[in-house]
């Protein structure tokens, strides 16, 4: 996240650095998709299996990207959208989803730490599903839920690794409003991540993920905002491509960490995986009928 980093109107990216960007983004996708198949179904720990689940999670919302940018050869259309809220949502998501992995991933202290963090987690977990069910009126779901909530906040009170921790952070997380132990702050310091950084592209892929201000007031006649090739939107796709390039990569590399023998599917763009592009497709077997 170090390129450009100040300013992302400073640097006007021509459209071959764009096509660039765009190139090393799709291998990246590529690659993750592919290694993902690879290890699909192995028998893992719990924390690596979280890990996995969270990278498919993560590769999704990587692929979506990738054929929401503009020159994507994943699809096929008789234009181009240059609006950069066609990719600030997924590019938030992946930088969410990353921050996730690792906090999941990280070794614990003991496994009376493992499991409070998941149960923080699911506690989080039950907590939204009663916000969403109850606005649709399905009565009967929350109340299962609102037990299991219970159970879980009893089960974090017995929890001997929760109960050392500081007492207002406990009663916030027994709220069930948060899914992590460490606060965002605390996430970024321990992968030495440059705070500041973080803060300035997360609220500017907020703004365009949402229709916010920032992602109206400068909208320009034919030019920013509306679709059409721009400075704008065209420095802001490219920024987001070499970002995500390098969170996808960290992200595949950390998977061969745990599955080196499937570092046989990391071929770039050549990675074979299904459902995917015509190139990408593992070749079919010729089968030739025998005369028996």
């Amino acid at each position: 996240m170090d390129e450009h980093k100040e300013d992302p109107e400073a640097y006007i990216p021509s459209l071959g650095d764009y096509r660039e960007a765009l190139r090393g983004f799709d291998a990246a996708v590529c690659d993750a998709i592919a290694v993902g198949q690879a290890i699909s179904g192995r028998m893992a720990s719990h924390r690596i299996g979280f890990g996995t689940h969270i990278s498919t999670r993560i590769t999704g919302h990587a692929q979506a990207m990738v054929r929401a940018a503009p020159l994507s050869r994943w699809v096929r259309s008789d234009f181009d959208a240059w609006d950069f809220c066609a990719l600030a949502g997924h590019a938030r998501a992946i930088i969410e989803g990353v921050l996730l992995f690792h906090y999941l991933t990280d070794e614990p202290e003991s496994d009376e730490e493992w499991s409070a963090r998941i149960n923080v987690m699911n506690l989080n977990d039950c907590t939204r599903r009663i916000q969403v069910l109850g606005g649709f009126g399905l009565t009967e779901e929350v109340a299962g839920l609102e037990a299991q909530a219970e159970e879980l906040r009893e089960e974090l009170k017995a929890n001997t690794w929760f109960v050392s921790l500081k007492e207002p952070l406990q009663r916030k997380l027994l709220t069930g409003n948060w899914p992590t132990i460490q606060s965002r702050d605390e996430q970024l310091e321990k992968l030495g991540w440059d705070r500041e950084q973080f803060y300035s592209m997360w609220n500017m892929l907020s703004q365009y993920t949402h229709v916010l201000p920032f992602s109206i007031y400068r909208t320009e006649p034919d030019g920013r905002g509306t679709g059409l090739l721009n400075d704008t939107d065209l420095s802001y796709c490219y920024m987001v491509l070499v970002a995500c390039t390098g969170f996808m990569t960290e992200l595949t590399d950390k998977l061969l960490e745990w599955f080196p023998d499937a570092a046989r599917a990391r071929q770039g763009l050549a990675s074979k995986f299904s459902p995917g592009p015509k190139k990408n497709l593992p070749n079919r077997r010729r089968w030739r009928f025998l005369p028996f």
